[in-house]
């Protein structure tokens, strides 16, 4: 894969080179965009975790049940087209504070990169998604309330035990927005393919975890993945679906470890029906980070959902459940579920009121086999938002 990527990446320079003139008429002008979503949510959970903090352990003394959480985005993109018909672009997202962001409320650069595209394809370098990401199907929900930063869905509202290891997301996300080189191939009737890959990780700090909960867990020396979508209409009847598969290192093994998605959705007459899959198989060899011994990551997470539009309106049914073989030295098995309601109602270009409804359970291995309260976790939230996009 990375010699593809690399032949690819020559190609496109050598038509660069090739191709005349490149010289723009005007430099690029960056635009404003992104979004702001506030939640008000109420949650009710077990009683050893209703002064939780904010990394799952309980606490102490009585916590207030209602929160506000926040996620807000700034994007500055802009693009020109080269003489020699290649486009050229930028695209610098800031997180623009809230709780859901990934510094828990802190302002930063969430994702930047460059792309040059043309006839060829897409390519596309910096910190963004992987190829596997941005073509991914996941299963529909009405508020948008789902994945790693979704209020339920990203433990935001039921606080997460420490010790529990499974995904939230169904998408390979492991590498998050590392630095890499992604190729995005022209789409042929509906399908298209593409790829990426990461030299190294920790360039830009983000470690390919073994379920530990620290920094220092094993970094993956480098990834590689490739992805397939199609998208189109088969008889009257709306068809989204995607594959991906994703290659990593675990540094106390010689072998590599691998994920895989697949995801599938379905509209007609308003409702859309979809489901997807994330499997994990973690190939550590020896050490603490053992297949034998189950303390590694390896997993498998699902969801389903259904969901009804018509005109501004609309609702939905969502289903997830996550489990891993967990951290501890015995072997045993992490479980995480969620299941929802939530609708959206359009009240303008670009504003949307939204509501969702729904329960979250985390157990721990231990849980399972001792009943111990600091390793499971459930309760209910009830929120409603408004999303304003720009």
């Amino acid at each position: 894969m990375k010699k593809i990527l690399i032949a690819s990446t020559a190609l496109v320079a050598a038509g660069m080179i090739t191709a005349g003139s490149a010289s723009a008429s005007e430099k690029i002008k960056l635009n404003l965009g992104g979004y702001s979503k506030w939640w008000v949510v109420g949650a009710w959970q077990d009683d050893s975790f209703e002064a939780a903090t904010n990394t799952g352990t309980a606490g102490q003394g009585n916590a207030n049940s209602v929160d506000v959480k926040g996620d807000n985005e700034i994007w500055f993109s802009g693009s020109t087209k080269l003489d020699n018909g290649l486009e050229v672009g930028i695209n610098i997202e800031l997180e623009a504070g809230g709780n859901t962001d990934s510094a828990g409320g802190g302002d930063q650069i969430d994702k930047s990169y460059v792309y040059v595209a043309g006839g060829f394809g897409k390519v596309i370098v910096g910190t963004e998604s992987n190829g596997t990401v941005l073509m991914h199907t996941m299963a529909p929900d009405a508020a948008g309330n789902t994945g790693a930063d979704g209020i339920l869905t990203g433990g935001l509202a039921i606080a997460r035990p420490s010790n529990v290891t499974a995904k939230v997301t169904t998408e390979i996300d492991t590498d998050a927005e590392a630095d890499k080189i992604t190729y995005v191939a022209p789409s042929f009737y509906g399908f298209t393919v593409g790829g990426s890959y990461v030299p190294n990780t920790a360039e830009d700090n983000q470690n390919v975890f073994n379920g530990t909960t620290t920094q220092t867990g094993s970094a993956a020396n480098e990834i590689y993945g490739v992805a397939a979508m199609y998208a189109g209409t088969i008889v009257g009847v709306g068809v989204k679906a995607s594959a991906g598969w994703v290659n990593y290192d675990v540094a106390q093994s010689t072998d590599r470890s691998n994920e895989y998605a697949f995801g599938t959705q379905l509209s007609y007459a308003g409702f859309t029906l979809g489901g997807s899959y994330r499997m994990v198989r973690e190939n550590a060899s020896g050490g603490v980070n053992s297949v034998a011994n189950g303390n590694n990551a390896s997993g498998d997470t699902w969801d389903i959902g259904l969901m009804y539009e018509t005109g501004p309106w609309a609702v939905g049914a969502f289903y997830l459940n996550s489990t891993s073989n967990g951290v501890i030295a015995t072997q045993g098995e992490d479980e995480f579920t969620v299941y929802q309601v939530s609708g959206k109602y359009n009240m303008g270009a670009g504003v949307d009121l939204l509501a969702t409804i729904g329960h979250a359970e985390y157990d721990d291995e231990l849980a399972k086999a001792s009943n111990a309260d600091a390793n499971h976790n459930e309760g209910w939230a009830v929120m409603t938002g408004l999303s304003l996009q720009f």
